[in-house]
C-alpha cells in the first residue's frame, strides 16, 4: 500500500485572527484558494452555512484537465476548516485520496498565524519509488503559494512572493503515471536499475 505523506506551512500576518477566520470561514474562499481548485459547483446557501459532513463538489484543474472531487467537511469552527477529497464515483480507482486544512492562531490583536496543511497518499504506480521526492518537490512550494494569495487577499502583504515549480515537478508528475517503459511494466524497469 502507498505510503500516506504530509506538509504543513503557515505564515505570519499582520491582520486580527477574526479577519482572517472572516475570509476563510467562507468555504467560496477557503476551498478555492488552492491553484487547482477553480470553483464549486454548489448551492450558494451552503457557501454562508457549511456544517460539518456535507458534500462540496470541487471543480479542478490539473495540467489543462478538468475534473471534479468531493470535499467532505471534516471541520468547521473555532478558526479552523478541514475538508477530505475523494472523487465522486466511489467505485473508481483514485489516483490522490487527501485532506486539505486552514487554522488562524491569534498572536494578539492585530497579528495571526496562518496555517494549511495537505495530507495525501498518492496512488500512483510509480509512488514508492518517486513519490517521497515528488511530494516534497511540490507540495510545499503549492501551500507556501496558498498562504501568499490569503495574505495578499487580506492585504497583509504588499505583493506575492510565487514560489515556481521547478521543472523537474512536472517530469516526475509524469514519469510517476507510468505504467510502462520502453514495453516493460515501469516498477519492474526501476527495480532492475538497482
Amino acid at each position: 500500500m502507498a505510503e500516506t505523506f504530509e506538509t504543513r506551512r503557515e505564515l505570519q500576518l499582520n491582520v486580527s485572527a477574526d479577519e482572517a477566520w472572516e475570509w476563510l470561514s467562507n468555504i467560496g474562499n477557503a476551498m478555492t484558494v488552492n491553484q487547482f481548485h477553480v470553483g464549486l459547483d454548489c448551492d450558494p446557501a451552503d457557501l454562508r452555512d457549511p456544517s460539518v459532513g456535507l458534500d462540496v463538489p470541487i471543480v479542478h484543474e490539473i495540467y489543462g484537465k478538468q475534473h471534479v472531487r468531493l470535499a467532505k467537511i471534516t471541520q468547521y469552527g473555532d478558526y479552523e476548516i478541514s475538508w477530505g477529497e475523494r472523487l465522486p464515483d466511489p467505485n473508481a480507482k483514485d489516483p490522490f485520496p487527501h485532506s486539505e486544512g486552514w487554522k488562524v492562531e491569534s498572536l494578539g490583536p492585530s497579528s495571526c498565524l496562518l496555517r494549511n496543511r495537505i495530507r495525501g497518499r498518492p496512488m500512483y504506480p510509480l509512488v514508492d519509488i518517486i513519490g517521497k521526492e515528488l511530494w516534497d518537490q511540490r507540495m510545499p512550494l503549492i501551500l507556501d503559494n496558498d498562504l501568499q494569495d490569503v495574505a495578499f487577499t487580506l492585504g497583509a502583504i504588499e505583493r506575492k512572493q510565487h514560489f515556481e515549480l521547478p521543472p523537474l515537478v512536472s517530469v516526475l508528475h509524469r514519469l510517476a503515471q507510468a505504467r510502462e517503459i520502453n514495453g516493460i511494466n515501469a516498477k519492474d524497469f526501476f527495480d532492475s536499475l538497482v
